[in-house]
């Protein structure tokens, strides 16, 4: 543990049983807590005052390290195909977020430099830098293009210096004592190498219910107006949702003039929500409830579902949907995020028509089966990375940006930013973001513009969407009386409810696995490509009827053929090393 590590254990301790009853004090702690220090009075040269100019105002005692950044210039659209970027944000000065980042970050003697790639030029960028060694002109770097074999390559040559390292040795305390918390552990089992060390960080998230860790759900939603429209409640079998769907054509709910009206699923895969009402695992080879790995062409009642897919298909109500699809009203269904509500104000409605509503629901396919749904586990990580190049000489400066970006105050500023300017605090603790569709106010977009696969990881240590479901629920329900919603809207936060109080019935979609060995990483990569493909192209053609269940047995043996088995028994073991 570095420096001050057990007095900072405590205070993480301390500062997490805060959070979890009084969020807002966090949202106000927008100034960073470090002490300043006055400078003494003396004459200054005029080469000290060019490099006081240089340090933003209110911190000129303190010489800055500059760590060059590479990352993806990460671009948010608004309304009516308006952009803005992390290169406005730093060059154009209109962001007050930005700006307040920048002081944060000298307070600790950090100053960025930043070289921004396009997103649709990074991959190439980014593969190239490490098939030449160029990685080695920066201090942090964005590698979440390079997969596991071509990290491990990295590391092998002497491309990437491990961050554990860093953390341990010049860490105030802050980011050691995180990872002795439960969670830091997880977060720290998942993303070390067969050395016991951590090479890249990646995003990572956890919220609290009822004071226990818990994450986002999904399911699968129906349009809530159009059930009023027919004069039906929420189906609770799967004729009955067959005979909605079948009735919203019929009725023209959409009035377009012609039977439309369709479902949006990707059904070449399993991870359909509808799939996880049958049981299923969410992909071709995934964990269960019980930590089993299996594939769901091996689980009970998968033809059940690939059956009813079938009736789908065989009656027009079911498509591969695009965003031109929900823009043009005619999706009756699809699946999302449980408490989404982006999706209804990009839907062109007739004039007069109600506000569209979907909501999210599950229902028993399988008579004595409870229905599961699709969930992340309650420490999430993602397969983005962030790295530093092993020629990097700032160690000390780099462990004092991992000393900001893991707390609760930058934790609020990446995703909500600054009281007043670009969120504001609720009666009841909630904290509320103020959305600018204009872009006039290029601060209110929502989460910072500087993550989610920018320049830095997204690590959530004081998230509150789902601290406490019942600030989802005044949300979704101020929300919906803008919109002139007053049917069935409390659906998304009673679907919520019934998944948090029965985890049971979960089926993760989080990738739990710990890093795979190099023999492992080549191995999947060699199955997976193979197998994922006609796994894909199998259940496809068994839903459009073009392929007959009859042949099942053939199936399983040419899925046993390309390596099902092996590939289950590898993930198998991941998963034990990281979560036993």
């Amino acid at each position: 543990m570095g420096k001050k590590g057990m007095k900072k254990v405590v205070a993480w301790i301390m500062m997490l049983s805060i959070m979890a009853t009084s969020l807002v004090a966090c949202g106000n702690a927008e100034k960073g807590n470090e002490e300043k220090t006055e400078a003494p009075a003396a004459e200054s040269t005029q080469a000290q005052k060019d490099a006081e100019a240089e340090q933003p105002s209110g911190d000129t005692e303190k010489e800055l390290t500059t760590l060059k950044v590479l990352g993806i210039n990460y671009q948010f659209t608004a309304e009516g195909g308006k952009k803005v970027t992390l290169k406005d944000w730093a060059t154009d000065g209109k962001s007050q977020r930005w700006q307040q980042l920048t002081e944060d970050l000298a307070e600790r003697g950090i100053k960025l430099e930043l070289d921004l790639i396009e997103s649709d030029q990074y991959t190439t960028t980014c593969q190239t830098m490490a098939a030449s060694g160029a990685f080695a002109d920066y201090d942090w770097i964005n590698i979440t293009p390079l997969d596991t074999s071509t990290r491990y390559s990295l590391v092998k040559q002497g491309q990437l210096q491990p961050l554990s390292d860093i953390w341990e040795q010049y860490s105030d305390g802050t980011t050691t004592a995180y990872f002795d918390t439960e969670a830091g552990q997880f977060f720290y089992n998942h993303m070390k190498l067969d050395d016991d060390k951590v090479y890249w960080l990646s995003d990572y998230s956890f919220a609290l219910y009822n004071g226990k860790e818990t994450n986002t759900v999904k399911g699968f939603m129906i349009r809530q107006d159009w059930l009023d429209l027919i004069g039906k409640e929420i189906p609770t079998t799967l004729d009955e949702l067959f005979d909605d769907l079948m009735e919203f054509r019929k009725q023209d709910v959409n009035q377009s003039g012609i039977e439309d009206e369709v479902i949006s699923l990707n059904y070449s895969r399993f991870n359909t929500s509808i799939a996880q009402w049958f049981g299923l695992v969410v992909d071709t080879v995934w964990y269960d409830q019980n930590g089993k790995v299996t594939s769901p062409w091996y689980q009970d009642h998968v033809k059940d579902y690939i059956s009813f897919m079938q009736k789908l298909y065989a009656n027009d109500l079911m498509i591969k949907g695009d965003s031109t699809h929900l823009v043009s009203n005619v999706l009756a269904g699809e699946m999302q995020w449980a408490w989404e509500d982006w999706d209804e104000p990009q839907i062109i409605i007739p004039e007069g028509a109600a506000f569209p509503w979907f909501v999210p629901f599950d229902l028993e396919a399988v008579e004595g089966v409870a229905p599961c749904y699709q969930g992340a586990y309650k420490f999430n990580t993602s397969v983005r990375g962030y790295a530093v190049p092993a020629n990097s000489d700032k160690q000390e400066a780099i462990a004092a940006l991992l000393d900001y970006i893991i707390t609760p105050e930058f934790d609020i500023k990446t995703e909500y930013g600054i009281e007043g300017l670009s969120y504001e605090v609720m009666d009841d603790g909630v904290l509320a973001t103020i959305m600018d569709s204009t872009l006039e106010n290029v601060d209110q977009i929502g989460m910072a513009v500087w993550t989610n696969n920018s320049i830095f990881p997204r690590i959530n240590v004081a998230k509150d969407e789902f601290r406490d479901l019942k600030n989802n629920r005044q949300l979704l329900t101020r929300y919906a009386e803008l919109h002139g919603v007053d049917s069935n809207v409390d659906g998304k936060y009673n679907y919520g409810v019934a998944c948090y109080e029965d985890t049971s019935r979960q089926i993760n979609i989080s990738d739990v696995y710990a890093v795979p060995t190099v023999e492992e990483a080549n191995r999947i990569a060699e199955l997976s490509t193979d197998l994922n493909t006609y796994s894909e192209e199998l259940l496809t053609k068994l839903i459009m009827g073009e392929q007959s269940l009859d042949d099942w047995d053939t199936y399983m043996q040419d899925l046993k053929d390309l390596g099902l088995d092996e590939l289950i028994s590898i993930n198998q073991g991941r998963y034990d090393r990281a979560m036993k």
